[in-house]
């Protein structure tokens, strides 16, 4: 049961999705999920919507929801009515696993926190992906993946050297936290096998995020040196950075971590003399001079194609890779070969190219990824096919605003 928002939460049941789990996304009518915009959007909303047309029912076809709730069913429940809990309590006996991501205490106000629903079925998990935990002074505030940038400490280190603090301007903790809090998930299942009994994973958003500082975590501790900002390069590498190649804001990554690829960049560029030259003659020496040294480079990438230089570097063992804009991942050839891509139909939002998983199974083929669900698209199917209402029963909650497929905000 998937009660969760945004992104961190609705990317881990993604996943939970795309490994065969049947998620069933539970929203009400009067909140609907953030990703599915504004019931009635206004003109500068357009940009979200498939060729700019919202249709007849927006708060189906905005590329967030269309693109993080594939492989999920829908039903809505009003959970602040006391039919709506019911009906959730009795959906909780059925399920596995429950993810959430609101504010910390939300789900104990409604009665329905975790000392509730273990009750109900000892063997769930519950996987709450707060922004701080679930203790401690800081507990019950909320955040989106940019405040935890700077929360976290990742912003202190991503900048231009000696320069502000930047944001990755990629939310980048959302789809860290989506992807590990699906692997915890992995885990709390697979203890289950062996103890029979679920748990309750407490997962902190921040905590994750600033995991992905561990080695600048570490210089703290033993040395007392605070990381800084320092732009594209590398502490022990150069050159490191992205060098700019022909066409409008087009760049190529290289990376050069021994000595064996410096000579072979050397020798790509057509200066085989540079692995002789003082200046760059070891690590050391490159570190010490690499505003020279990414002259050279940027000289030599100028008026180049990205993926070309991408091709002659590899081919010298150099490693480097084109910065490519979204347009181009869509079509990248790499990512193709590796089947990154599903093709999806949805009924309202058309055809389009989707994310799978970031994985290949070795006895195991993806499945064919199914259209992110309208909302309540699935009411009949889950509070009769689950749940045992007749269709009386289902007609009667409609008439009570606990479940629709049109939102009331």
């Amino acid at each position: 049961m998937d009660l969760s928002q945004v992104a961190a939460g609705p990317y881990s049941t993604m996943f939970l999705g795309f490994m065969g789990a049947e998620v069933i996304k539970v929203e009400s009518l009067s909140r609907m999920d953030i990703n599915r915009g504004k019931a009635r959007p206004g003109p500068d909303d357009l940009r979200v919507y498939p060729n700019g047309d919202p249709g007849e029912r927006p708060w189906n076809t905005t590329a967030h929801h269309v693109h993080r709730n594939i492989n999920k069913i829908s039903v809505t429940l009003d959970l602040s009515a006391d039919r709506g809990k019911e009906l959730f309590r009795e959906l909780v006996k059925v399920c596995d696993v429950l993810v959430e991501n609101y504010r910390g205490s939300v789900m104990d106000r409604l009665g329905l926190g975790y000392d509730v629903v273990s009750k109900l079925n000892p063997q769930l998990i519950y996987l709450k992906i707060s922004s701080q935990g679930a203790t401690g002074p800081e507990a019950n505030y909320g955040s989106l993946g940019s405040t935890l940038e700077q929360t976290a400490g990742l912003a202190s280190i991503t900048g231009y050297e000696d320069g502000l603090p930047l944001m990755t301007n990629l939310v980048y903790p959302d789809p860290v936290v989506g992807i590990l809090s699906f692997g915890a998930l992995m885990a709390a299942l697979r203890r289950r096998l062996k103890t029979g009994t679920g748990c309750l994973v407490d997962l902190s958003q921040r905590e994750v995020t600033t995991m992905l500082l561990g080695e600048s975590i570490l210089d703290f501790s033993v040395t007392g040196r605070v990381a800084g900002t320092m732009a594209n390069r590398h502490r022990d590498m150069a050159p490191h950075g992205v060098y700019q190649c022909s066409g409008d804001d087009m760049w190529v990554a290289i990376s050069v971590g021994s000595q064996n690829e410096w000579e072979g960049l050397c020798q790509a560029i057509g200066q085989p003399e540079l692995a002789t030259d003082t200046r760059f003659a070891d690590p050391e020496s490159r570190l010490g001079n690499q505003d020279a040294l990414d002259q050279i480079i940027s000289a030599w990438t100028e008026g180049q194609d990205h993926y070309e230089v991408m091709h002659l570097l590899q081919s010298r063992g150099v490693p480097a890779a084109p910065v490519v804009k979204g347009s181009e991942a869509i079509d990248d050839p790499h990512l193709e070969a590796r089947g990154f891509w599903d093709v999806v139909e949805h009924p309202e939002a058309g055809t389009y190219k989707q994310v799978t998983t970031p994985w290949l199974l070795s006895k195991s083929s993806r499945q064919q990824s199914t259209p992110a669900p309208g909302l309540g698209e699935h009411n009949y199917q889950v509070l009769h096919g689950i749940l045992g209402l007749s269709q009386g029963e289902i007609d009667t909650l409609v008439a009570h605003g606990i479940t629709d497929d049109t939102p009331t905000e």
